[in-house]
């Protein structure tokens, strides 16, 4: 039986992108004031930053409802076809527990809830290795078991200058930020099952940046089977930088995969302008 992919925008696949492969994509909010946005919907990457240089009250961000979910799944259950839904992991947002109660609704599909226990980049890669997979033939049970190899193996590794979005938004705790505030020392930080943690303190960005990289290919063996991406947040020039500082350290060898991201709106609220991420997988 076919399968239908669908995720949620904190995937940071794009509209474009996602109708080209196929894979729906439900948007989370980000909330100025009264006014709610869809992600990537009703304010693009470039409209979010502008609005954040600008504006005095800084936005907050929302999950979709069930009934986005809903609306999701019913055209792929309308033509048959098996759904498998990959979320932000659901120690970040509660996206998973829309999901599961859009897909209580449809009692003659089968609707599998999967919990990246990712977010951005690593959720993205998820959603499109079970898209590969759905459109090769493969049904919701070999996908779910390449998703359990997927959310294994990555691994994220990221700098953000500005510690106060991530507090503010409750992604890390205010005792860990002051203690990076007082001391000076810059985080390297990390998602370990699913939650934001602290990885390494160092003293400086740049020192930050090279923990980053070192952490990013301690967690690939074999350079020519690994894939990595980075990601930023309105820092492309920085995220060139790491991705060039990635390609010496290859000395040559060419990884499977080697890309730049840019997060989106939603995203970005919560780790502020200015950051730097690598995911890594094998």
């Amino acid at each position: 039986m076919a399968v239908g992919i669908v995720t949620d925008s904190t995937s940071d696949i794009e509209p474009q992108l996602a109708a080209r492969l196929g894979i729906t994509v439900v948007p989370l909010f980000v909330i100025w004031g009264e006014r709610s946005y869809r992600d990537y919907i009703d304010l693009s990457r470039r409209e979010f930053y502008e609005r954040l240089a600008s504006e005095r009250e800084l936005p907050k961000t929302s999950q979709p409802s069930p009934q986005m979910f809903e609306e999701a799944f019913e055209p792929l259950a309308g033509a048959g076809q098996e759904i498998v839904c990959i979320t932000i992991s659901s120690k970040l947002s509660g996206t998973i527990n829309a999901a599961r109660a859009a897909a209580a609704q449809f009692e003659g599909t089968r609707i599998t809830i999967f919990d990246s226990l990712s977010v951005a980049g690593g959720l993205g890669m998820q959603a499109r290795i079970a898209n590969d997979l759905a459109r090769s033939g493969a049904g919701s049970d070999r996908i779910l078991e390449a998703l359990e190899i997927e959310r294994r193996a990555q691994r994220l590794y990221a700098c953000i200058p500005d510690l106060s979005h991530v507090v503010r938004t409750g992604r890390i705790g205010k005792a860990q930020a002051a203690i990076g505030t007082l001391m000076k020392i810059v985080p390297v930080i990390s998602l370990r099952d699913g939650e934001v943690v602290a990885e390494a303190q160092v003293r400086t960005f740049a020192r930050a940046e090279e923990t980053m990289i070192e952490l990013a290919l301690k967690n690939v063996r074999d350079v020519t089977e690994g894939r990595f991406l980075v990601m930023h947040t309105n820092a492309p020039a920085l995220a060139e930088k790491v991705r060039e500082r990635l390609e010496r350290r290859f000395a040559g060898v060419k990884p499977k995969v080697l890309d730049v991201l840019e997060a989106g709106p939603v995203i970005a609220t919560h780790g502020g302008p200015g950051a730097v991420g690598v995911f890594s997988a094998q």
